[in-house]
This record gives structure tokens, sequence and C-alpha cells, in this order.
């Protein structure tokens, strides 16, 4: 299954925490792991359902907000435009 990532900003979440209750591994102090949500969640912009899914991971990172990871099939992708940024 394959998953597109649209960042979740604003979200307050003691990462620290939710990595020794997931067990998560890093090298030295970086930390990253995921984990699904229960919660349906729903993306919109300009009044246009983007994305909406029950099946939603989140990725914890170190120095980072969370991130939502979407199935590819519950975003709505002929809405989206490419773009140059890359991430890794």
């Amino acid at each position: 299954m394959f998953f597109s990532n649209l960042l979740l900003r604003g979200v307050r979440m003691t990462q620290a925490f939710r990595a020794l209750s997931a067990n998560a591994q890093g090298i030295n102090e970086h930390l990253a792991f995921m984990e699904p949500t229960s919660k349906k969640i729903r993306v919109e912009f300009a009044g246009e359902t983007i994305a909406s899914s029950s099946r939603v991971l989140i990725m914890h990172e170190t120095n980072h907000q969370p991130v939502y990871y979407f199935p590819f099939s519950d975003v709505r992708m002929e809405l989206l435009e490419t773009s140059i940024r890359s991430t890794h």
C-alpha cells in the first residue's frame, strides 16, 4: 500500500512519550516511527475535499511535527499538482 503525505500543522504531542509507548528504535537522539490512527481524517482546501480516510498513518519524528500519510486510493489525486519539492 502506498501512502501520500500531507503535513499536519499545529498538533501538539509529546513525541518522546509516544516513541516510548511504541517501542521506537532510533539512531543516537533521532527517533522516527509510524502508527495508525482510529480517527477518520479529512483534508479540505478551498471548500473541496482533497482526502478522506480511516486508514491514515501518523509519522512521528524527532524535531518535526507529526505528519499524516494517506493511502493513495483515498486521495483525490486529480486535484493535486506536481511539485519540484521532494523530501527524504
